[in-house]
């Protein structure tokens, strides 16, 4: 087991986590005109972006840690939920619909964090598929949309603000859709890992395509040897 290193992308990793209680307070508080909103959605921003930046930090430089890789997961569900929560629960969409995308998006993260753990405990490693980066996507822009909808309805009341709420919930509920495709995704993968029967790559198809070629070429007997230097 590696030993555990407090590097430029674990520290961006742990600001994640930290800064996210700080959302909700500036969130929460009755801050006149809007002001701690819009604070809150600065962070958010910013918390994001160090999502971005850690990773290619830890690539470039060669500073993948298990502590990185392990944590990293923990503080994009950390506050991604977090800001799902603050802004679903503020009047921008049905309550019944609110308690739904929620309870998609935290039941599927559960599930893959199940399989990954069962997957680890017999030596394999499930990748994560282009629809679990699509849905992060997707949510943390929709949960900026809403935040920023939700400062701008505290001192603004026009069309503009309402469809800036319209497009933040659209944009939210593809996330959550995303998230039911990536979980379906991910559990079959892992089905076919764990009953030992991965996937093909290209890489292991064009193996076996080399293979058939070799087999394939015709070899020259001894006999068509020998007579071909005797002549």
């Amino acid at each position: 087991m590696s030993k555990f290193k407090m590097n430029v992308p674990n520290m961006l990793t742990m600001a994640r986590i930290f800064c996210t209680p700080i959302i909700v307070l500036m969130f929460l508080l009755p801050i006149p005109n809007g002001i701690g909103i819009y604070v809150a959605l600065g962070l958010y921003v910013l918390g994001c972006f160090t999502d971005l930046l850690d990773g290619k930090i830890a690539r470039k430089y060669n500073l993948i840690t298990d502590f990185g890789k392990f944590m990293d997961q923990i503080a994009d569900k950390f506050i991604t939920t977090t800001a799902m929560i603050l802004v679903l629960f503020e009047g921008v969409t049905y309550e019944w619909l609110a308690v739904l995308m929620l309870l998609i998006v935290v039941l599927r993260d559960i599930l893959i964090s199940g399989i990954r753990m069962v997957a680890a405990n017999k030596n394999f490693v499930i990748p994560a598929d282009i629809f679990g980066k699509v849905k992060s996507f997707f949510l943390d822009i929709g949960n900026m949309v809403l935040i920023l909808y939700l400062g701008l309805a505290v001192c603004h009341d026009s069309k503009f603000v309402d469809y800036t709420k319209y497009l933040g919930l659209a944009i939210l509920i593809i996330g959550v859709v995303l998230s039911v495709v990536s979980c379906v995704n991910y559990s079959v993968k892992a089905v076919k890992v764990l009953s030992g029967k991965p996937e093909k790559t290209e890489e292991d198809e064009a193996q076996v395509e080399e293979i058939v070629i070799e087999v394939s070429k015709p070899k020259k007997s001894k006999s068509s040897t020998k007579k071909s230097k005797k002549a």
